[in-house]
């Protein structure tokens, strides 16, 4: 396919070079005929027709009728034809030349011999001359000259002074030059389908690379733009393995105690068995969260762009702070919308709703008994047209190494892995996901005074407070 291709370029290519030769020759042509010859009044063109006129007379006068029928048999004059007449108005081969040649020679056989004069008259547009040619002891003839043929014909039989031998070199160079622009096109055009080849086969780290010698720019976005779904490609499959391999770790431990709750439940007595039937349900609560979750944070990774709702920032957090209110409420926990601002955005309103949830419980769940978690939304004071999210608790905060891992799927710092809090670790990785599909980041630092400290960046509506 890329063979044909390719000779498919180079013919366009060289295609559009012959007729741009050819406009160029015909223009050369045309301008040669036409340019008047300085001291005569006649163009070249009437002067090659003057010759051959000349000759025509010079072969009768001294050879004699029969040498000149052979001579105009041959057609030895080229693109100019010429008709010879005799004195009594018959063309020495049959032939009728084009008017108004015919009609200009048998005019000159009847006009009296005063006026006849022995040079060469031009008929019509100048296409055409015609003289008449004195015999000393025999009737006089007339010769007629006309220009025959289009361009093409013209350009073969007799091009002006070396133009064939111009057009001929500058035919191969512009041959050469087609190759090597039908290579340049389809070179990187090759290293794409090679590529492509490559990733379908499993070999995703194949690349088109950086294109050399400055290609265009079309085909070097081209690459670039293959190179970025290449490596969006290789994410999304390396995040479903990392996925699986990580939910079939995660349940591993509550189907183990799936398995040591059923066995307490068929041979224990009724509170034994009460207790194990308790921690089966809770267990299979949990196994329902985490699958729900993984669900939830799979689709957000497969996904790009979707809804495109209007959001008022500060009534979604209002709804999510209610609702994370009435959890910490038996430990003394609170969640308070410390600082906020009317901010609008555009985008998946649910996506981020759980975005801004997941991590307002994630703070509520490891803040102190007692405290307050202090949500804040401003202004990004470095941008105004990006909205700053604060989630601050009063936690034991991350280690410094672990800050950016907590954000990856069921990882879990030390103090988190008893799963005394209840989650699964996926919480902050769905919101992360949902935070960049909407063109924004999220970072944790750890507070001063203690305390975990959570802030989010997204970009507002245009034209919207």
């Amino acid at each position: 396919m890329m063979r044909r291709l390719f000779w498919r370029i180079f013919a366009a290519f060289w295609l559009a070079a012959v007729l741009m030769l050819l406009a160029f020759a015909w223009v050369t042509m045309r301008n040669f005929e036409n340019q008047e010859i300085p001291g005569l009044g006649i163009t070249r063109l009437q002067a090659a027709m003057d010759d051959k006129l000349g000759r025509a007379a010079r072969q009768l006068r001294r050879e004699g009728e029969p040498a000149v029928r052979a001579w105009l048999e041959t057609g030895d004059a080229g693109a100019i034809e010429i008709y010879v007449y005799d004195a009594g108005g018959r063309e020495l081969l049959g032939r009728v030349p084009p008017e108004p040649g015919r009609s200009a020679a048998l005019g000159l056989l009847r006009a009296p011999p005063a006026a006849e004069g022995t040079g060469s008259v031009t008929i019509g547009s100048g296409r055409m001359r015609a003289r008449t040619i004195r015999m000393r002891d025999a009737p006089d003839y007339v010769a007629v000259a006309t220009l025959e043929g289009g361009f093409l014909s013209r350009l073969v039989s007799r091009p002006p002074h070396t133009l064939w031998m111009h057009l001929a070199i500058a035919m191969s160079v512009s041959a050469m030059v087609s190759l090597l622009l039908a290579a340049y096109v389809t070179a990187p055009l090759a290293r794409i389908r090679r590529s492509t080849r490559r990733i379908a086969e499993g070999d995703l780290d194949a690349r088109v690379g950086r294109l050399r010698f400055g290609r265009s720019a079309e085909i070097a976005a081209l690459a670039s733009e293959f190179d970025g779904m290449a490596e969006r490609i290789k994410a999304l499959v390396e995040s479903h393995r990392r996925l699986v391999r990580d939910v079939s770790h995660e349940l591993r431990s509550p189907l183990a105690r799936l398995r040591v709750a059923l066995e307490l439940g068929r041979g224990g007595e009724a509170p034994v068995a009460e207790a194990a039937f308790d921690r089966i349900e809770r267990e299979a609560d949990r196994l329902e969260g985490m699958l729900a979750q993984s669900l939830e944070l799979s689709r957000l990774e497969t996904s790009e762009g979707g809804a495109n709702d209007e959001i008022e920032l500060d009534a979604l957090l209002e709804d999510v702070i209610t609702n994370a209110a009435y959890e910490g409420a038996p430990r003394g926990r609170k969640v308070v919308l410390a600082e906020r601002e009317r901010l609008r955005l555009r985008g998946a309103h649910a996506a981020l709703h759980s975005a801004f949830e997941n991590v307002i419980r994630n703070a509520l769940a490891y803040t102190a008994d007692g405290s307050t978690v202090a949500v804040r939304l401003v202004r990004d004071p470095a941008r105004a047209d990006v909205a700053l999210v604060s989630v601050r608790d009063h936690g034991p905060g991350v280690p410094a190494a672990e800050l950016e891992r907590i954000f990856e799927p069921f990882y879990r710092t030390d103090r988190a892995r008893t799963r005394g809090s209840g989650g699964t670790g996926l919480g902050l990785a769905i919101a992360q996901r949902a935070i960049q599909r909407h063109r924004g980041s999220i970072l944790a630092r750890n507070a001063e005074g203690g305390g975990l400290e959570v802030e989010i960046r997204l970009p507002l509506a245009k034209g919207r407070d």
